[in-house]
């Protein structure tokens, strides 16, 4: 997936839209998506908005901290499971279901590589 247009392009675009070229031409001027041009001068012309919005973080992670903790003790044993083993573990000895990616995640939040 391509990365975020940049601040400059949009101010660029919403300028040459202000100054009378439609947004179908900005963007084609300016190398940008037609779409995105018509949203951003909607956006600055109903609410005066010129800057994009800024990003938030996703959900939280459902493993709480006794969770994270088991799958750390899990993780650091003599027997080195993998993500998969210590997913079936957890369900089996905590009653939690998480998905492989919830683990790996939780285990490089702990530093684990």
């Amino acid at each position: 997936m391509a990365g975020p247009y940049s601040k400059d392009l949009r101010s660029r675009v919403l300028a040459a839209v202000e100054a009378g070229e439609t947004p179908e031409a900005a963007a084609e001027r300016f190398a940008a998506g037609r779409s995105t041009a018509y949203r951003w001068a909607a956006a600055a012309r109903d609410g005066g908005r010129r800057e994009a919005k800024p990003m938030r973080g996703g959900p939280a992670p459902r493993t709480g901290g006794g969770v994270e903790a088991a799958m750390l003790e899990l993780a650091g044993g003599p027997d080195h499971p993998s993500l998969a083993e210590i997913a079936a573990r957890l369900a089996e000895v905590h009653g939690v279901r998480v998905h492989l990616t919830t683990v790996h995640r939780a285990l490089r939040r702990a530093g684990w590589t």
